[in-house]
């Protein structure tokens, strides 16, 4: 089967420090460099609307996270999927697509894993936004997404799927069967199983992924040493971050702009793209980018 190909970009795979990596790419490899990354149980498939946008300005890079998509992980244990860990396998990837600095795009864990890269290797990271993703999250909202996770083992169908997602994000106006493949591989006995290792680790050990509270933990004391521009998107309806939580994100780092994307939930980028490319290509605007 041909590897599904996001529209205006590429799909491909590379290998680094022995890892293979899934990754889409959008524009001229000489274009200024945005890196895209999804949030926790999801692909790089997230960013095609802005992918597609940004491809006339820039060259953008959406690796699958390790452990997720077509990605391989970084181990089997819940210490391959801490923020460092997965912040640790960025510069390699960069120095793979000769990137030596960039504006990085990261949705809820990519905002994590960014945010995380930012403090650890400022040198990299010439700007940053930040979808729906803080030092303090909401109870509900994260019980929610686990609970989503870990609901399921395996689909008899797509169709059985795409039921069950568009149950958990009633903001989504459509969700298609078929566009599930990116996030589901079909097995031998014809089910169908997510393209990520969270619910079956969260299924093995009983507990959280890596522990939500540990995953942000230190993140406030690392905001305010942040020396790049950075954009806060928050979802209007979002039950992970709330507007106090956003704000206070906005406060602790330095020159930090907050935006609401209305009618979006955590999932803004898939929830509202229209305005969340907006927001994408004004904030690169605004810092000559």
């Amino acid at each position: 089967m041909i590897h599904d190909v996001p529209r205006g970009g590429r799909s491909g795979f590379t290998v680094v420090a022995g890892r293979t990596v899934h990754y889409l790419e959008w524009g001229p490899s000489a274009g200024p460099p945005v890196v895209c990354l999804h949030g926790g149980g999801q692909t790089a498939y997230m960013w095609e609307e802005l992918g597609d946008a940004l491809r006339p300005r820039a060259h953008v890079v959406a690796p699958d996270l390790p452990a997720h998509g077509d990605s391989d992980a970084i181990d089997d244990t819940d210490a391959g999927l801490t923020r460092q860990a997965i912040a640790a396998t960025l510069p390699p990837l960069l120095a793979e697509f000769g990137i030596e600095r960039a504006v990085f795009t990261g949705a809820s864990l990519g905002g994590i894993t960014s945010l995380t890269l930012a403090a650890a290797r400022p040198d990299l990271v010439a700007g940053m936004v930040l979808v729906d993703i803080g030092h303090r999250l909401e109870d509900e909202g994260v019980n929610r997404i686990i609970e989503f996770l870990t609901r399921h083992e395996s689909f008899a169908s797509l169709e059985e799927a795409a039921a069950e997602v568009a149950g958990y994000l009633p903001n989504r106006a459509n969700v298609k069967p078929e566009n599930l493949r990116r996030n589901l591989r079909q097995r031998p006995d014809g089910r169908w199983e997510w393209k990520h290792a969270l619910g079956r680790r969260m299924r093995e050990s009983g507990r959280e992924f890596g522990g939500w509270r540990e995953l942000t933990s230190g993140m406030d004391e690392e905001m305010p040493r942040l020396t790049c521009p950075v954009l806060v998107l928050r979802g209007a309806k979002s039950d992970v971050l709330s507007d106090e939580g956003a704000q206070e994100v906005a406060a602790l780092i330095p020159g930090a702009r907050l935006v609401t994307i209305g009618g979006a939930g955590h999932h803004a980028a898939g929830d509202n793209p229209a305005s969340t490319v907006d927001a994408v290509q004004q904030f690169l605007t605004d810092i000559a980018w």
